[in-house]
């Protein structure tokens, strides 16, 4: 994890051309009023020193830590960018996680926040909605970044987005930097080029923390940035007044054909909720419907359950009988992992069917505002792997 956030913006530099034929001057130009600007040497020793970039370790030291890292690329004549977002408030209990992708014309933008409280916050471009989790616990999130990063590592996935830049020799000396200051916050900016990029470096308090980098070329293609913020700019909160959204169910699910000892076949739907379950919800408020879809995409429905009732034998139309159960495995009357549902009827028609769970609480079906959120993580990490296989690979 030592330096995970600064392998989008120093990758630029490690670019072949990135660096080469940089015109050094002997002194540093700056503006100042009255506090000393530092020096190219002060700034070069900063960002070559792993106690002051790893994103960790900084964010172990502060109660509310925020970090927003943004990339930018042209790929075959389409622009991509992606951004990441991981904040923490250990005084409110809460955490923030979220992914920004713009490829072409796909557009994705899902944040999630979360913690010690019965609220969750979602947003969906600028849309915010409720969701709940019954059974709540706060996790830091830099910490389960950091576990997820090493069994990355372990797996040695294909697409590891947290490449090991101990192997690389980062060696940021020579550069000339022109700085910026202002005496009354201590804001020192820093932006040094070449013939194809431009780097700025901003940073805050005294002595001077940094607090953004950024590095983008002149033609406008590529950009990469790593922001960092801390205090009470970057406390995190709930709100209870958005519009209510429904649970999203992490299920492992299957259906087909069975058969009887006596020969006789029935179809068969069935599904159990998994570890990566994390919203539990009161069973009462669910119901298992059981229908298809009309020529305006409206689910219709004539088969359900309320979850409570556990177990149901019901009889459709033509006579075929439908059975319906519900196993609350820790009986915590939750939705929580290991809990499964089956459906089973000996109706000739019945594989033309859907089986969905109707969250009542929200007036809606599972599945929350959008299918997935891992679908969308999955989506960004794919494109953050995109650059990093261009910017270490190459």
């Amino acid at each position: 994890m030592r330096k995970i956030w600064i392998l989008v913006c120093i990758s630029c530099l490690l670019l072949p051309g990135c660096i080469d034929g940089l015109s050094f001057g002997e002194e540093d130009e700056s503006i100042t009023k009255g506090i000393v600007p530092m020096s190219s040497t002060e700034i070069e020793a900063i960002l070559n020193d792993p106690a002051a970039i790893d994103i960790v370790a900084l964010a172990a030291a502060e109660s509310r830590f925020h970090a927003e890292i943004y990339a930018k690329e042209l790929n075959d004549g389409e622009v991509s960018e992606f951004t990441f977002i991981i904040g923490k408030d250990d005084i409110n209990q809460l955490a923030e996680t979220g992914i920004e992708v713009q490829s072409g014309m796909m557009g994705i933008e899902y944040a999630i926040v979360q913690g010690n409280s019965s609220n969750i916050n979602i947003r969906v471009g600028n849309q915010w909605f409720l969701a709940r989790d019954l059974e709540p616990e706060y996790v830091d999130p830099f910490i389960e970044l950091a576990e997820d990063a090493e069994e990355e590592a372990e797996d040695e996935s294909d697409f590891d987005l947290t490449p090991d830049l101990d192997a690389l020799e980062l060696d940021l000396v020579g550069f000339d930097w022109v700085v910026t200051i202002d005496d009354l916050s201590f804001q020192q900016v820093a932006t040094t080029s070449n013939d194809t990029h431009e780097i700025m470096v901003e940073f805050h308090e005294m002595p001077p923390r940094i607090h953004s980098v950024e590095v983008f070329s002149f033609d406008g293609n590529e950009a990469s940035s790593v922001t960092l913020s801390w205090g009470e700019d970057v406390a995190l909160e709930l709100k209870d007044d958005y519009p209510r959204t429904s649970v999203t169910i992490e299920m492992d699910e299957e259906e087909g054909t069975e058969y009887l000892d006596s020969g006789e076949s029935i179809y068969v739907w069935g599904g159990e909720v998994n570890s990566d379950h994390e919203q539990e919800v009161d069973v009462g408020d669910l119901e298992i419907r059981i229908g298809e879809e009309n020529e305006d995409e409206e689910f219709v429905y004539n088969l359900s359950m309320l979850l409570t009732d556990v177990t149901a034998n019901l009889t459709d139309e033509n006579g075929d009988y439908w059975l319906i159960e519900w196993g609350d495995h820790d009986s915590n009357s939750l939705v929580s992992s290991g809990d499964e549902w089956r459906v089973e009827t000996n109706s000739s028609d019945g594989w033309e069917l859907e089986v969905r769970i109707y969250d009542h609480w929200a007036d809606a079906y599972e599945g929350g505002p959008l299918p997935g959120f891992d679908l969308f993580f999955l989506l960004g990490a794919l494109a953050f792997a995109a650059v990093r296989r261009k910017t270490f690979l190459s």
